[in-house]
């Protein structure tokens, strides 16, 4: 008899295992998918992955990877709290397939959704609801597949469809990126004059990259163009000018560093300009601190 961890399924058969476990299981109150995979504008192919909201009566008991073996044979798992804050657990399967399952308590996505249903209500609502239901739009409003939950849930989900207002940063969020950005670069600075380069470059890619694409992401929104986080398909929606001045080289030399910073800081209030003024947002002046780090980077530059 083989080995189940080197079983190989095509992806329906995969998908079909995926069904028919949430269709066994009592606790499962609804299996949305959303994802590249059910988006109307989304394009799907060898390398997608499955993306679930696993809708349960208990969420806690699915914030582990124990129970992921009921699926199908798992070759890696990981579960872990996202930046919207809530536990994605990630699982690759026999074959390389892939599956993210966010789990959430039924109770709080049933408030979501009435919630949702109720836009005129939207300014009495606590800070953490208003936000749920602005990462729900954000995640399954562009397509979406009730595989569990029938009618019951088609209705619910169907809050999705009334129109609101665009999501976009906030003018606290905003002020954030751009405190934070500057805050970091006079961090990634020192460690390049210093010659500390692998902290550097660590430190550029984790705090000022994050910080940038942010802000660009908003950029293209605000421009009308599909923009979606993390910069995934980043080359289908950003302009030719966005694409030249993203293409920053870095590696471990002193000197490629100081001008991977330089590009990062024009960058950076080159996009920040044009948000604050199309959101008419304040916009902190870090000019000093800017030309103190220019000065520097330049004796390496030059």
């Amino acid at each position: 008899m083989p080995d189940q961890k080197t079983v190989l399924m095509t992806a329906e058969e995969f998908e079909t295992r995926i069904v028919d476990w949430a269709h066994s299981r009592r606790d499962v109150v609804a299996l949305i998918q959303i994802g590249s995979r059910v988006q109307p504008a989304g394009v799907a192919d060898e390398w997608s992955d499955w993306d679930y909201h696993l809708i349960v009566r208990d969420a806690g008991a699915y914030r582990n990877i124990e129970w992921l073996g009921e699926i199908a044979a798992c070759w890696s798992a990981h579960a872990d709290r996202t930046e919207r804050g809530v536990v994605k657990v990630s699982a690759i399967f026999s074959g390389g397939w892939e599956v993210d399952f966010v789990p959430i308590a039924a109770w709080q996505m049933k408030l979501v959704y009435w919630a949702m249903a109720h836009p005129g209500m939207n300014r009495l609502f606590p800070r953490r609801l208003q936000q749920g239901i602005a990462n729900t739009q954000l995640v399954v409003a562009p397509g979406y597949r009730v595989i569990v939950g029938g009618a019951e849930w088609e209705g619910r989900l169907s809050a999705l469809k009334l129109a609101r207002p665009p999501a976009g940063i906030t003018s606290r969020n905003f002020a954030a990126e751009i405190d934070g950005f500057w805050r970091h670069a006079v961090w990634v600075y020192k460690k390049i004059m210093r010659g500390e380069s692998r902290a550097a470059l660590r430190w550029m890619h984790r705090e000022l990259a994050e910080r940038r694409w942010t802000l660009i992401e908003e950029e293209a929104k605000l421009a009308g163009r599909p923009a979606r986080p993390e910069a995934r398909m980043a080359e289908r929606w950003l302009d030719e000018q966005r694409l030249l001045q993203t293409s920053i080289e870095t590696n471990t030399e002193q000197l490629v560093l100081a001008k991977a910073l330089l590009a990062e800081m024009s960058l950076f209030e080159e996009v920040s300009r044009k948000v604050a003024n199309a959101r008419g947002f304040k916009l902190t002046d870090h000019s000093m601190v800017s030309a103190w780090m220019r000065s520097g980077l330049g004796r390496l530059v030059d």
